[in-house]
């Protein structure tokens, strides 16, 4: 019937149609059916209230649903959104209000919703009218109604859809329709309706934080993407710089990498989004040219991708043209071609033409090789990010994007597959071997169906037999990692080839200059920069991760493309030239830069020697395994050992040289060697068991030099031996051997090695330290800083700050030791220098602890005693697991300490006699405070029975203190005002008078720590 407010005359022409209905009415009836009609009374009561004030008019009702005409869209709109925030204010039912489609919400900016939640739908067009012959009401008829009917019935209660139709006739006027929320929503199949419709969300702008579920009707996608069926691991800056650079204006982009890398995951994945947020009004289509081998095959493949006819219908042009205009008349569109490597050579004419023809097209391009079109912008794809070398922890490791992709992959072949403590580090291990290759890592991944993780790690060096398992939704060329790779391999120029396959004996990446001494390519085979050039754009050599310290560029390769080329030089017979070429360019060089370490330069000098330790360890390796070994052999791999040392001293792991200087020196005993060379090799064997924390063997051998030397006339590195020897005597707490050691080296003269002055003159200092105190030390530590600052030798630089800094702080003076300690640890992570940067870090520790902040120093050894562990230094784990027990003993967590003390004691009985013994005294003291004061008194019973005490003053004094914890320990248990607690406390008395005046050679700063904490507990148990 007509309403009150309706017009005289009905709108007839251009109608703008409204249907609106009450979300969830049906239940609502059910649930509350009083409340519910007194509510329909009050919505039909706004609905026409509404009304009246515009020229709208009533069309029908049925039920709670109105039909509704305007003569324009804006009307149409306008009382909408009034209707839409009138809604909110009505005098609802209680019992309305209590049902969940009807509860009250806020928002950030007020009230979204409350009461009934009307949806609204608009639709603009000329629909069939005539009068109803029963009503005689202007009724409408035909397609514009249907599809009105469709609009309303997609959306939600308290949403207003317009259609794209609708829309357009008021996007000029939104501002005087108070500035409305409006967003496009996409395009939709409407039923009945045959071509997708465009809808957008129209609301008040006071209403604008109104969120809705997805629409109750199918989106068109209008693209071809696949949808993702993993979430994509890691990547976001590579989709956040693609966002950025098609923003930007940029025409072609080319995802660049190896196969395996993961590019056309990328791809996909960014298209898909791209897709879903509506941002190209020409749709996102996805073009794979796999198979594509001509112009023709890329232009089908594209015209298949698109649903574009190639038919010429009398047009004569190439197919190439009829596809631009054809991209051209899409509008905005982005366009995926994967995989164009093998057609490049097309690209101008076909791609090329493209961009011309159809300038509101973007593409994003997959390739193993620079396309070299204008505007081309290039985007590099590295592996996924790998876990930190050393790393164990296993919160630290689930955040590595290559460990998330394994984990994902297998709990894909296996459901109950779950990352655990004790398998985290060899998957860290796994992914870092695979490069961080996506594929690699995929293909490892599901052998888990099979293998353990143990297992998989165990069979990685036979990697293309292992990761044979195809991916069955992969292409032929890219199931496989050497499919993969052979697809790559067939696309180059033989001397391309013969290139890449020579590449393979570098480790660790190569400069130029590398590459021209050691590559021999044939006469025909054209420039090596040209050629290197050539294979960096297909990305097959990659810019290393590390510069050379002149500012030289690095190439590298995927150690899996890398074994690949070494079997494929292995195929051509000549890769003994290549190698020996490659052992005498790396070894000449390191030779020199060894000498340039103790010399002038010597940070630039150490931080070359690590760019090339992988180079070196190959090429003596190399050396070692030449059958028959040769003296020209042996001596190359002797020469490499020995320029290795600084590079190891300063790096670790300890154990790295050995056994290789094992078998060299074995091989020296057959294979005749210059003799100076072989006692060369024998002195930094010695010095390595050292480091390794192996006391005999480092004394046998540095003793076995030293005789040699002598015999050679070579007085300079006898006297570096003997130097070497007193450290051996110190660490096995013999103090009167190492004095003996260190006053023969100082009788012998340096020479011209200044570097050998200043390292005899700190190690003089460093026994003084033991026998006679800090201040003893000091000098002598302070004279070998300058000598070691002047030679330039940045690494003991670095050690004999931090030596002085220890020893300042033994002396008391706190505030002069901590410069020379963050000097000192700012110098060893310039240089790289991990093992000067745990004691600088572990030494800082120490000094705090000595000011009474042991919260802080227990950061600081917790992240030192972390490092040694994984350096491999047993001297460095067994100090800071010890100094961490200390600190720890000071917070009074008593358990950690004992067991981070006996650790420390375990591992350094064998490696260093003095600090086992010092640790071994807080070790007791623990036991003391825990209660097992049998245990602690039996413990303290052998330590001062021990004959190191004897040469060690400052070690006897502090085993004295630390064993008044015994009486602490005993007046606690004591019953107040017995002759038990005189008697403790008469001698907890006497100790702490002892060393509150102990004489400078005894004193130190951990009898300083350890007499405040006595005092402490004391002053808490009176």
């Amino acid at each position: 019937m007509l309403s009150l407010g309706s017009p005289a005359t009905a709108p007839t022409g251009t109608v703008a149609l409204v249907f609106t209905d009450i979300e969830g009415s049906t239940q609502l009836w059910e649930r509350c059916s009083t409340s519910m009609r007194e509510a329909l009374e009050l919505h039909d009561r706004v609905m026409r209230e509404r009304l009246r004030r515009t020229s709208g008019y009533e069309v029908k009702t049925q039920g709670d649903s109105f039909m509704l005409a305007f003569p324009s869209v804006d009307e149409a709109l306008r009382w909408c959104l009034d209707v839409q925030e009138t809604l909110l204010h009505v005098p609802w039912p209680a019992e309305l209000l209590a049902q969940p489609l009807a509860l009250e919400r806020m928002g950030p900016r007020g009230l979204l919703h409350r009461g009934l939640r009307v949806r609204m739908g608009v639709h603009v067009g000329e629909p069939e009218c005539r009068p109803d012959p029963r009503t005689g009401q202007m009724d409408y008829f035909g397609p514009v109604v249907n599809l009105t009917a469709r609009v309303a019935e997609a959306g939600h209660g308290g949403q207003v859809l317009l259609s794209g139709a609708a829309l357009a006739h008021v996007a000029g006027t939104l501002d005087a329709l108070g500035s409305p929320s409006v967003r496009p929503l996409g395009e939709f199949r409407l039923k009945g309706i045959t071509l997708p419709v465009p809808l957008v969300e129209v609301l008040p702008s006071s209403l604008a934080d109104r969120r809705f579920a997805g629409l109750r009707v199918p989106e068109e996608r209008r693209g071809n993407v696949p949808t993702a069926v993993d979430t994509l691991i890691g990547r976001e800056q590579e989709l956040a710089c693609l966002r950025r650079w098609f923003e930007e204006g940029v025409h072609l982009i080319t995802l660049l990498g190896p196969g395996g890398m993961g590019k056309t995951r990328l791809a996909t994945h960014f298209g898909a989004t791209q897709l879903q947020a509506r941002r190209w009004d020409g749709g996102v289509w996805w073009c794979d040219l796999t198979e594509a081998r001509t112009e023709e095959d890329i232009c089908h493949a594209l015209a298949r991708a698109l649903d574009v006819s190639l038919t010429r219908d009398g047009d004569a042009s190439r197919p190439a043209e009829r596809l631009g205009r054809a991209l051209a008349g899409c509008g905005a569109s982005l366009v995926l071609l994967d995989n164009v490597e093998q057609v490049i050579h097309h690209m101008p004419h076909t791609l090329g033409r493209w961009l011309s023809l159809a300038p509101h097209t973007r593409f994003l391009v997959t390739s193993r090789h620079a396309l070299q079109l204008p505007g081309e912008q290039l985007l590099d794809l590295a592996p996924l990010e790998l876990p930190a070398e050393g790393e164990v922890r296993l919160e630290e490791l689930a955040r590595s994007e290559a460990v998330q992709l394994f984990a994902q992959r297998a709990r894909a072949v296996r459901g109950s597959f779950e990352l655990t403590e004790q398998e985290a580090p060899l998957v860290a291990d796994i992914v870092r071997r695979l490069d961080g290759i996506a594929l690699a890592i995929e293909l490892a991944a599901a052998r888990t169906n099979l293998l353990s993780i143990q297992q998989l790690r165990n069979r990685l060096p036979r990697r293309f037999e292992l990761l044979s398992c195809g991916l069955r939704e992969a292409s032929h060329r890219q199931a496989t990692l050497r499919g993969a790779i052979d697809w790559s391999w067939n696309l180059l120029e033989a001397s391309e080839q013969e290139a890449l396959a020579q590449c393979s004996v570098f480790r660790g990446g190569f400069t130029m200059e590398a590459a021209e001494a050691v590559l021999a390519l044939p006469p025909w085979g054209g420039d090596i920069l040209d050629t290197l050039q050539s294979l960096r754009s297909k990305s097959l050599l990659k810019l290393s991760a590390s510069e050379s310290t002149d500012g030289e560029l690095r190439l590298g390769m995927y150690e899996s493309i890398r074994e690949y080329a070494c079997a494929r030089l292995a195929e051509t017979g000549g890769n003994a030239s290549i190698v020996a070429r490659h052992a005498e360019y790396y070894v000449t060089r390191a030779r020199g830069l060894r000498d340039q370490v103790r010399g002038g330069g010597g940070l630039e000098a150490l931080r070359a020697l690590a760019l090339e330790r992988e180079n070196l360890l190959a090429a003596c390796d190399s050396c070692l395994m030449m059958v028959p070994g040769t003296a020209e052999s042996l001596t190359r791999a002797l020469l490499g050992l020995v320029a290795l040392e600084p590079d190891v001293a300063a790096r670790g792991p300890a154990g790295l040289l050995l056994p290789r200087l094992e078998l060299a020196l074995e091989l020296a005993e057959s294979v005749p060697v210059e003799p100076m060379l072989r006692t060369e090799a024998l002195a930094v064997r010695g010095r390595a068991h050292l480091e390794a924390g192996q006391l005999t063997f480092a004394r046998r051998d540095l003793e076995a030099a030293r005789d040699a030397f002598h015999l050679l006339g070579a007085m300079a590195w006898k006297k570096e031996a003997l130097v070497d020897l007193s450290i051996v005597a110190r660490h096995e707490g013999d103090m009167d051997a190492a004095w003996s050691l260190i006053q023969e080296a100082q009788t012998i003269p340096s020479g011209t090695r200044r570097w050998l002055e200043a390292y005899a003159l700190g190690n003089l200092g460093l026994v003084e330290q033991s026998r006679q105190g800090a201040e003893a030390a000091i000098p002598h530590l302070r004279a070998a800083l300058e000598l070691f600052r002047a030679v330039g030798d940045t690494t003991f630089e670095a050690m004999f700050l931090v030596n002085c800094g220890l020893a300042i702080g033994e002396a008391g003076r706190t505030a002069e030791a901590v410069p020379y300690l963050e000097e000192g640890l700012a110098k060893s992570l310039s240089a790289g220098y991990r093992m000067g940067h745990i004691v600088a870090r572990m030494d800082l520790g120490c000094v705090l602890l000595g000011e009474d902040r042991a919260a802080e120093a227990c950061e600081h050894l917790a992240a030192a005693e972390r490092m040694g562990r994984q350096l491999g230094i047993r001297l460095l784990e067994g100090m800071t697991r010890g100094e961490l027990g200390r600190a720890l003993l000071a917070v009074g967590t008593m358990e950690p300490a004992r067991a981070q003390l006996s650790a420390a004691v375990a591992v350094l009985e064998p490696v260093s006699r003095s600090h086992a013994l010092r640790f071994s005294a807080y070790h007791a003291a623990a036991h003391a405070l825990a209660g097992a004061l049998t245990v602690a008194r039996q413990d303290f019973n052998e330590l001062e029975a021990a004959p190191e005490l004897r040469n060690e003053p400052a070690l006897r004094a502090l085993t004295s203190l630390l064993r008044a914890t015994v009486e602490v320990a005993e007046l606690r248990a004591a019953p107040p005002g017995t002759e038990e607690a005189w008697q403790a406390e008469q001698a907890l008395q006497q100790r702490l008078e002892r060393a509150r005046t102990a004489p400078a050679a005894e004193t130190s700063s951990d009898l300083r720590g350890a007499l405040r904490l006595l005092e402490r507990w004391r002053e808490a148990q009176a």
